[in-house]
């Protein structure tokens, strides 16, 4: 009997098998459709699998998850119903911290994906603290607007936003109480990507990715801020492709050196 698909994946039909599974998981506040362009921006060959978390869109239902390694653990049994084709784990803000999650799991049972790609966040052990998930509503939505410079939200609609407001507090408590420990390292290629004018993450905090994996093989800037890949999604595509076509530098060239 066939297994029925998971409600955390959202996948796009494809005319023949893909040569690999790109599985993109979206920021605090996002969901699936964050990714619906990207399909005709990538190669052929490339399944795109967008991950849907509970509390929006079809899901808007759904109990909200308790904390983020319960999610990872969750997704986790959900891609293993992929394993017949390498993945490879994109996470923006939020998502980043949570793919480096699955990532581990998945390296734990045997199946590492192929790569992980880590954009707008922190190295889990450099996660910043916060508190804005016990506060106002005000104070989430006002997070929101400076985080997406005004871009319009569908928050911005009274109407929705008393369905989404519930969701999106929980992601800030998910991302606010995280805590990555140092020393849970993975044996894979991990590639990080943000944005030059991005107040949620600095040098730093970005090169500190390089302690979690012996094999980061690539930094990468775009210009904009939290959301530059809006801005610069045809940009940070090509960059995608590159790296699943298996073209990343390797570590000696885009890394600071030592002092």
């Amino acid at each position: 009997m066939r297994k029925a698909p998971s409600a955390w994946l959202r996948r796009y039909p494809q005319a023949r098998p893909p040569r690999c599974r790109l599985v993109c998981l979206p920021h605090a506040g996002g969901s699936a459709s964050f990714f619906n362009d990207w399909r005709a921006l990538l190669a052929a060959d490339i399944e795109l699998v967008s991950v849907q978390y509970p509390g929006r869109e079809e899901r808007l239902g759904e109990t909200w998850p308790g904390s983020l390694e319960w999610m990872a653990g969750t997704l986790t049994r959900a891609l293993s119903d992929l394993a017949d084709r390498p993945l490879v784990l994109f996470g923006h803000s939020m998502g980043a911290a949570l793919a480096y999650e699955v990532a581990l799991r998945l390296q734990q049972q045997g199946a590492a994906p192929q790569r992980l790609i880590v954009s707008a966040h922190p190295a889990p052990h450099r996660q910043r603290s916060g508190e804005l998930h016990l506060g106002p509503d005000a104070g989430l939505l006002a997070d929101v607007r400076r985080l997406s410079a005004d871009a319009p939200s569908a928050l911005d609609d009274p109407a929705l936003r008393e369905l989404y407001l519930p969701a999106l507090r929980n992601d800030y408590r998910l991302i606010e109480c995280y805590r990555g420990a140092l020393g849970r390292t993975l044996d894979l290629p991990l590639s990080v990507c943000l944005g030059s004018r991005d107040s949620e993450v600095d040098a730093d905090e970005a090169y500190a990715w390089a302690e979690v994996s012996a094999q980061v093989t690539d930094f990468q800037t775009f210009p904009g801020g939290h959301f530059y890949l809006r801005e610069q999604q045809a940009e940070v595509l090509h960059h995608l492709t590159r790296l699943l076509a298996g073209h990343g530098e390797q570590p000696w060239q885009c890394w600071p050196s030592t002092p």
